[in-house]
């Protein structure tokens, strides 16, 4: 039996085997901060441009509750003019003269009211509710992307040891082959499996790169920035 031929399929499982190893031992939950990702949720709350908006809108449907209170006084209408001259007006007889003043009354405007304070007190409620809403959901997005790029992190991690790894298995494989202890098949199946591993390589660094630009939208900054 020529045991040479079972080297490279050994290696290559031994390989594979250390490398569902590491997968099975990797993981995000260590890496987790609490009080981080609350810092990360501040920083969003704060810069993100829909969460001001909203807390813009409410801001103005409670200055609404303000005008509608005050616009009471738009149910009455106040006037006065000025008549200088005390002699009698044959043509427009008025037995006063001086300042005089009018007041009139608009009943349907008053009537109207009380139903625009309460349409104005509902709205503010409404916008209240909405602000709280996107709150959460801002949290919610924010924890979101933030796991999913230490998800990234780490299958980057992972994907660059296991190239390292087949990289340093090509490197045994061609000094055994140039040695005459190792097949040309042996050795071009670890070529093939170094550019599979450095296609996964590339992939992992792409989804970090979209994770952290796509929880950098939300935190309006850089995440170095955010410490």
């Amino acid at each position: 039996m020529n045991i040479q031929k079972f080297k490279l399929p050994l290696l290559l499982l031994l390989f594979s085997t250390k490398t569902l190893i590491v997968k099975s031992q990797e993981s995000i939950v260590p890496r987790v901060s609490g009080e981080y990702v609350d810092k990360l949720v501040r920083v969003a709350q704060k810069n993100y441009p829909e969460v001001t908006a909203r807390s813009q809108q409410t801001a103005i449907a409670k200055n609404k509750i303000t005008q509608t209170q005050v616009s009471w006084l738009d149910a009455f209408n106040v006037s006065y003019f000025y008549r200088p001259n005390r002699t009698v007006d044959i043509v427009d007889p008025n037995l006063f003269n001086g300042y005089q003043l009018g007041v009139s009354l608009n009943l349907g405007s008053l009537f109207q009211k009380p139903f625009a304070t309460k349409e104005a007190k509902l709205e503010y409620k409404v916008a209240q509710l909405q602000e709280r809403q996107y709150n959460l959901t801002i949290t919610a997005l924010v924890k979101e992307r933030y796991f999913a790029y230490l998800e990234q992190m780490g299958q980057l991690r992972l994907r660059t040891k296991s190239y390292t790894d087949a990289e340093a298995l090509v490197k045994q494989l061609r000094y055994k082959f140039e040695k005459g202890e190792a097949q040309f098949d042996d050795y071009q199946r670890a070529l093939i499996l170094s550019a599979e591993q450095n296609q996964q390589l590339i992939h992992a660094e792409a989804g970090v790169f979209t994770t952290k630009s796509a929880l950098e939208e939300l935190l309006g900054d850089k995440l170095e920035n955010v410490k």
